[in-house]
């Protein structure tokens, strides 16, 4: 577990963990190949001391069962140890693999892989708007890679149900029991993001309270009769601290196929129904709306429509109307808006799905220079206001609008001087 975890208040998870300090697997496994004959004679001949270079071995990993996930710099840091790794051949480090394999097996991990950073673009050059973590290298067991890894990052080439079902998973536990699953070929996993899980949830310190989810903000109104909107649903990260926490239903949106899967196993793997329904390219539902509704129950707390967000309020108009005759609607009181670098694409829709009636609460994540927090918070408050203020106007309903910043969390660093901060915009 990192520094900046322990400040967060995360706690160790038997699921997901580093090498505990008594037992480093990835050391033992690199230990026992270093002592083979022929490790020996390569060390001999490189002029590297065995045991200096033991005393400086990689000790990182992170257990995603039933994978062990080694940081980018695993094979290069320190320098002795990365020209060794540069003098081994193909056989010797499918052999350097296997041996530290034997090792993770005892924390039920049988895969290896080394992370590699979220790209920009992704592999045609094009923005990577579904976030594959194309630059994840298996380095041993089945990765299963399916028939569409070519198109890795293109949101057009979505998974088969063979990709979904021939395709290597892992899984974590964080919060408290809460279980998020996920393809790592094909979908990242933050863990930075468990201190806004935990705001989510109610546990994070009370000067980071989450306004809105509580009954002393919602004046008297129960968790079970709001619904919550996230415009980038992934795999769940914050899907699922919403549910947990007691509301209603969250309505998410997220284009790629491969987290829908991963979030839809992972509402499974929590007990939670979930229905995902595709959008069509030109906005309409592959099904009519008529179905959703009339086919929804109380078990289905999660519905996500797998394509562009940029059709939400005009879905969720249609679908609102329908519920309301049936009076199973539930007002949506909170949008969460989890895209980094930004969120801003999606802040209109926002605006228009946010209920008119009793208005609510935009959680609007940013990457911003620290010495910039203050003026970015002005700027969002501000268009914030004035797209709140046109949809009043398209929905012939008051335009008296309060724009307040509640608090802004400051996640995680995501750069040298510049945060990951968290908004909280409440909405009159």
């Amino acid at each position: 577990m990192s520094q900046r975890d322990r400040k967060a208040g995360m706690r160790p998870d038997r699921r997901e963990k580093e090498a505990p300090p008594k037992f480093h697997a990835l050391q033992a496994g690199i230990k026992e190949f270093l002592d083979t004959p022929e490790s020996q004679a390569l060390l001999a001949s490189l002029d590297i001391n065995t045991e200096t270079l033991k005393d400086a071995l990689p000790k990182r990993f992170t257990i995603y069962e039933p994978l062990a996930l080694l940081p980018a710099n695993v094979f290069t840091a320190p320098p002795a140890w990365g020209t060794f790794n540069a003098a081994l051949s193909s056989q010797q480090r499918e052999s350097l693999y296997a041996s530290m394999a034997k090792s993770f097996k005892r924390l039920s991990a049988t895969h290896i892989a080394m992370n590699a950073p979220i790209t920009p673009t992704n592999n045609k050059g094009s923005e990577n708007r579904m976030r594959s973590p194309a630059g994840l290298i298996p380095l041993y067991g089945d990765f299963q890679v399916p028939s569409s890894a070519s198109n890795l990052g293109d949101e057009h080439a979505q998974p088969s149900a063979e990709d979904l079902k021939a395709a290597f998973w892992v899984r974590t536990i964080q919060n408290h029991g809460i279980v998020q699953i996920w393809a790592p070929l094909y979908t990242m996993f933050s863990r930075g993001n468990v201190s806004e899980k935990a705001r989510i949830l109610g546990q994070g310190p009370s000067e980071g309270m989450f306004q809105g989810l509580d009954k002393s903000s919602l004046q008297g109104q129960s968790l079970s009769d709001i619904s919550v909107v996230d415009m980038y649903a992934g795999i769940g990260y914050f899907v699922f601290s919403y549910l947990k926490r007691g509301v209603k239903r969250v309505w998410g949106w997220e284009l790629n196929g491969w987290s829908v899967e991963g979030l839809r196993r992972g509402c499974e793997a929590n007990k939670w129904g979930c229905k995902v329904v595709r959008i069509l390219e030109n906005g309409q539902l592959k099904i009519p709306v008529e179905e959703l509704v009339d086919t929804l129950t109380d078990f289905d707390r999660a519905v996500v429509f797998h394509g562009d967000n940029r059709f939400a309020a005009d879905i969720l108009g249609e679908i609102q109307s329908r519920m309301q005759k049936s009076e199973t609607w539930r007002p949506i009181r909170h949008v969460n808006l989890g895209l980094l670098p930004s969120s801003q694409p999606s802040w209109d829709n926002a605006c228009r799905v946010l209920d008119s009636q009793q208005g609510g609460w935009l959680h609007v994540h940013e990457n911003v220079a620290v010495q910039e927090i203050e003026e970015k918070k002005e700027a969002i408050m501000a268009e914030l206001g004035s797209l709140r203020s046109n949809a009043h106007r398209q929905n012939n309903t008051l335009e008296n609008l309060r724009v307040e910043c509640c608090h802004v969390e400051r996640v995680k660093t995501y750069a040298p001087g510049v945060m990951h901060c968290v908004f909280d915009i409440a909405l009159s």
